[in-house]
């Protein structure tokens, strides 16, 4: 199942003050209406699995989100 959140306003604000790229990923990753898709996991939506091995996990992102905007939006589409 995949959700949508909006980041938590800390995450937000590094990302306006970020002068190196580090969080452009946010920045572009954001729809319209300023919220990140992805799978919730305890307080984080993270993205896709980038990496995995036998003994660890790598999703394409992650990112703390403001839990009083989670929201489902349906199922798997990948």
């Amino acid at each position: 199942m995949k959700f949508k959140a909006k980041p938590k306003y800390a995450t937000l604000v590094q990302a306006e003050e970020d002068e190196f790229g580090e969080f452009d990923w946010l920045k572009e990753s954001l729809d319209e209406d300023g919220y990140i898709h992805g799978y919730y996991v305890d307080g984080y939506i993270i993205g896709g699995i980038a990496e995995v091995t036998d003994e660890y996990f790598h999703p394409e992102f992650w990112c703390p989100i403001d839990k009083s905007t989670l929201a489902a939006i349906g199922g798997d589409d990948d």
